[in-house]
């Protein structure tokens, strides 16, 4: 039997509070919600959020674990010709909402369709997260 790896289905991470999670990854970034009544009627261990056909999926615990060295990338499209603008202006609306921004941010990365601004964030468990737009 061969078979050969076409894409991600999902990520699962840890999170402290799921809803200071979705608030983050749904109310802010604009990641649509899946699964929540699954979780509640205790279904499923998560609630995943969804990019595109990607899902995320979180996990609440509330044993101790550590983010340091992770970073989850999200792609984001503007309508806005001038991406640097875009992000700057997504940027504002995130620290407005006590989101921490890594200083420096944004800055031109390469990714994994060219290059392109991207921003370092944390959400609320301190996990950077890569805001990257093409």
């Amino acid at each position: 039997m061969t078979f050969e790896p076409v894409d991600l289905d999902h990520v699962a991470i840890r999170v402290r509070d799921i809803d200071e999670a979705l608030e983050f990854y749904h109310d802010l970034l604009g990641l649509s919600i899946r699964d929540r009544e699954r979780f509640e009627r205790d279904e499923v261990p998560f609630v995943a959020v969804a990019a595109g056909g990607r899902h995320l999926h979180l996990v609440p615990t509330d044993e101790p674990f550590d983010v340091d060295g992770e970073h989850i990338c999200i792609l984001l499209r503007s309508n806005e010709t001038d991406t640097r603008d875009a992000i700057e202006q997504l940027l504002d609306e995130l620290r407005e909402a006590g989101i921490e921004v890594e200083d420096d941010e944004p800055r031109e990365r390469l990714g994994v369709y060219g290059r392109d601004w991207a921003a370092y964030v944390r959400d609320p468990d301190g996990r950077r997260i890569e805001l990257k737009l093409y």
